[in-house]
């Protein structure tokens, strides 16, 4: 058997409720079975919504080796080499406005107020709403934040948003997708739930599964069998263009639909049970 038996693989996953579970840490387990998949040259990268800074917390120990996505697609990145490999920012409307999305962000203030808002750009998460509103998550993630007025923000030319994002209560978003629908946002962007009182808008064309099939455009990885793995609405696209997608069994059953496959519970190690059910059987 070749020392390398891993070398035409790449593995890509979701964080929270795959990788991760929800509140948790990488377990022992799932170290073991990245370690292992990457000695036997498998390639090793992450998909998340959350930033570089944050994901970093979660995954310092883990031998990542392949492009990793960011902002739930906005952003690609080389992991090894800290270097940008392509971005998808929110772009003007149609007309060239460029302060649709400033007005956006100001009428979502105004319209739900009890909301957490924040803007995130290459460089840091701005929550635009006030501080006691915050997400209860926020002290505890990996990543730095700031709060901060709108009008810092408001040139999106000189600062690029990648994602825009709202927590808030479910009934209180299915408002936004109507507000989002009477400003012509739908024409712009990707929007969708991340969990249940989380919505997101990236850029239209901008996804998991696009900046998937961005990796594979790169010479080294054109020609690998290419798994991923993913446990919400976000991650169906993802998985739907791998060459073998797995969802988590605590997965939204739509992803379980999007996938080839059903694993273990992300708090049953998910990594080693695809190395063991999925890697090591082909």
């Amino acid at each position: 058997m070749s020392q390398r038996p891993y070398e035409n693989y790449m593995l890509i996953t979701d964080l929270d409720g795959t990788l991760i579970p929800r509140g948790g840490i990488v377990s022992a387990e799932n170290r073991a079975a990245v370690q292992a998949f990457v000695d036997g040259g498998g390639h090793f990268g992450i998909a998340t919504g959350r930033t570089p800074e944050a994901a970093g917390g979660y995954v310092k120990e883990l031998p990542i080796n392949a492009p990793c996505v960011f902002f739930n697609g906005s952003l690609l990145s080389d992991w090894e080499k800290q270097q940008v490999l392509a971005t998808r920012p929110l772009p003007p409307a149609a007309d060239g406005d460029k302060t649709i999305w400033p007005r956006f962000a100001q009428a979502c203030l105004e319209r739900f107020r009890e909301a957490c808002i924040e803007i995130y750009t290459a460089d840091n998460c701005h929550i635009i709403s006030p501080a006691v509103y915050d997400d209860p998550r926020l002290p505890h993630e990996y990543y730095k934040y700031e709060h901060c007025t709108i009008d810092k923000l408001a040139d999106i030319e000189q600062t690029p948003w990648l994602k825009f994002f709202v927590n808030a209560d479910p009934v209180e978003l299915r408002q936004l997708e109507q507000l989002a629908a009477d400003f012509g946002i739908t024409q712009l962007a990707n929007s969708f739930y991340s969990e249940i009182n989380y919505y997101e808008f990236v850029a239209k064309g901008a996804s998991k599964g696009a900046m998937l099939e961005e990796v594979r455009k790169l010479p080294a990885y054109q020609s690998m069998t290419i798994i991923a793995a993913g446990d919400y609405l976000n991650d169906n696209e993802m998985l739907q263009l791998a060459d073998i997608g797995v969802a988590s069994a605590n997965a939204h059953e739509q992803t379980k639909a999007a996938a080839n496959q059903v694993g273990c519970d992300a708090q049953d190690h998910l990594m080693a049970w695809i190395m063991k059910n999925v890697v090591e059987c082909r």
